[in-house]
């Protein structure tokens, strides 16, 4: 973020729409990024990090987005005008409706006027928001935009990352000349004289930045400089001028910013306003922008029972609950389990908990081994440590332990490998291991970036799970599960096994559809369990020949070394 200069009045920020995205689109030329349906991404995925980056960087009070729109007088007076540009690329010219939705959602207005390039709008419109007592700032990385740097207007390049990346810069009158070479008011005359490749702007053969400049410093202006092109003391130069005076005037009414437009200055329409989140969420969720879900669920109500209501989630403490529970599980006929652990590596992670659910809005989660909340002493709590159930060896937790070992109970998971591991190391046998999501996935869709449940949930179920990180934090603040409170794991760890059980609902007509289900129930299926035996067995190495081995290589690599030196 660039240091702002005071603001003194309120600003205006004028947005060059087809800058920002052809700069979006290309930041990702070498990988695009699409979302599940194969629609490229990348210029929209820029332009809303964009857009929420201006909101929370430089706090604008007005913004609006300017586009060109059909064909300008300057393609009339000059048919070469941009005539060596490149045809807009298809993936980008389909993605922008996609740039327009994503205005509308943050409650931005689209500017444009038939006609007219965005630059002559946005010249007019910073002009106007002057003359209104507003500041005005324009945002693109265009030279010609130079020229209109003055009293209240500024210029912000939001720069570009990338391996030749360019910081954001906030270019105001005083800093001008330094970027340039010359002060706003000689930008038109220096760049009619060095010409624009880009647009295809001929100006003045022969004569390029460092001699633009030294001309304008000596003469002054463009007309006094042609005025006197006979007695400019370098050939070139001097030829250049003489001989090309009326292409060079020609470059200048081409460069040259138009401030006089029939466009209006509508500030009401023009405020920054709160986005649409609902609007927002939608458009994110068909895009496939998992972190913008994340940042817009703010307030967002959780996923919803199939009827409509509120779901049913809560942690069942009390051991005379469990064979109550159990029957229920056996009654519904199926059961999604989840483990809460101390690790992700399950053949070091010890079981913190259990959650399950067996019918899409249900879920309960058995607390076995939550301590005292960091930074909580037992004196100040008067319910005294979490309310943990007995271990799974206690005798009040028999049927439970009989139900996940039951062969004839389908079990559903997300990473089923993972909860085997851990029950094991428990104690128990899971068996009836019958669809992991994530695995049915990957069979689907094996050229998926990522088959974790939040990005599933997030795409499949238009819904975005509560983070990981939400519930333990990240960093040197990272807690175990063991210490997350029992109000806060109770909805995460039931969210995961009531989202996992609606995902295998998403799942198997799908796998019928493209003729996979034998694929896998028979193959894939039954390697869950031949994987988690391979993990839990191991791999016997002869330690004596590695141990060898590398004593060799140690003497070998000095040898080099001793060599070398």
């Amino acid at each position: 973020m660039v240091d702002l200069p005071k603001k003194t009045r309120p600003r205006l920020f004028l947005i060059d729409g087809y800058a920002l995205i052809y700069r979006a689109f290309f930041a990702f030329i070498n990988r695009p990024l699409t979302n599940a349906k194969g629609e490229n991404t990348s210029a929209p995925w820029g332009f809303a990090n964009f857009l929420l980056r201006i909101r929370e960087e430089h706090e604008p009070d007005y913004l609006a987005v300017v586009f060109d729109a059909g064909m300008s007088e300057r393609e009339v007076l000059y048919p070469e005008y941009k005539a060596t540009r490149e045809k807009m690329p298809e993936e980008l010219e389909a993605s922008l409706p996609r740039i327009r939705e994503l205005v509308a959602g943050f409650n931005d207005r689209v500017v444009e006027l038939e006609g007219y390039e965005a630059d002559d709008v946005i010249g007019t419109l910073a002009r106007k928001a002057v003359e209104e007592g507003l500041e005005a700032v324009i945002v693109s990385g265009d030279k010609d935009f130079y020229q209109l740097i003055g009293p209240g207007v500024s210029l912000l390049n939001p720069g570009r990352g990338g391996p030749a990346g360019v910081a954001e810069e906030w270019v105001d009158e005083a800093r001008a000349p330094e970027r340039m070479g010359v002060p706003p008011t000689q930008v038109v005359d220096y760049l009619a004289l060095i010409g624009d490749s880009s647009d295809n702007v001929p100006g003045a053969p022969g004569i390029g930045p460092k001699t633009a400049v030294k001309l304008l410093g000596e003469y002054g202006s463009l007309d006094a400089l042609l005025e006197a092109a006979d007695e400019v003391s370098g050939k070139r130069a001097r030829t250049a001028l003489t001989e090309h005076a009326e292409q060079i005037r020609l470059s200048r009414r081409l460069v040259t910013i138009q401030r006089d437009l029939d466009v209006e200055l509508d500030l009401d329409a023009f405020r920054v306003q709160e986005p649409d989140r609902p609007r927002l969420r939608e458009l994110f969720l068909e895009l496939g922008f998992r972190s913008l879900i994340e940042r817009f669920s703010d307030g967002m109500e959780g996923p919803e029972a199939p009827d409509g209501g509120e779901v049913e989630y809560r942690a069942v403490t009390d051991p005379s609950e469990i064979s109550g529970l159990v029957e229920t599980i056996r009654a519904a006929g199926i059961v999604a389990v989840d483990t809460e652990t101390t690790s992700i590596e399950p053949m070091r992670a010890d079981l913190v908990g259990i959650s399950l659910s067996w019918e899409a809005g249900t879920g309960v989660y058995l607390p076995l081994a939550h301590e005292v909340p960091e930074g909580d002493l037992l004196d100040q709590q008067p319910a005294g440590p979490p309310p943990n159930l007995p271990g799974l060896a206690h005798e009040a937790l028999e049927p439970l332990v009989k139900l996940l070992e039951d062969p004839e109970v389908p079990k559903v998971g997300q990473n089923l490998k993972y909860d085997l591991l851990v029950l094991r190391r428990a104690g128990v046998e899971l068996r009836g291991v019958a669809f992991d999501t994530m695995v049915a996935s990957y069979v689907l869709d094996p050229g998926r970036r990522t088959h974790g449940l939040d990005a599933l949930s997030t795409d499949l179920l238009g819904y975005a799970p509560i983070a990981y990180s939400d519930v333990v934090g990240k960093g040197r603040k990272e807690i175990s599960f063991a210490r997350v409170p029992l109000d806060q794991a109770v909805p995460y760890a039931c969210e995961d096994a009531d989202l996992t059980l609606r995902l295998r609902e998403r799942f198997l007509p799908e796998l019928k559809e493209h003729r996979l289900e034998h694929l896998f129930r028979e193959l894939e299926m039954p390697l869950v369990s031949v994987l988690a035996r391979m993990e839990w067995e191991g791999v016997r190495i002869d330690a004596a020949f590695f141990r060898e081995m590398s004593e060799r290589l140690s003497r070998e690599l000095h040898a080099i070394q001793e060599e070398i030196w």
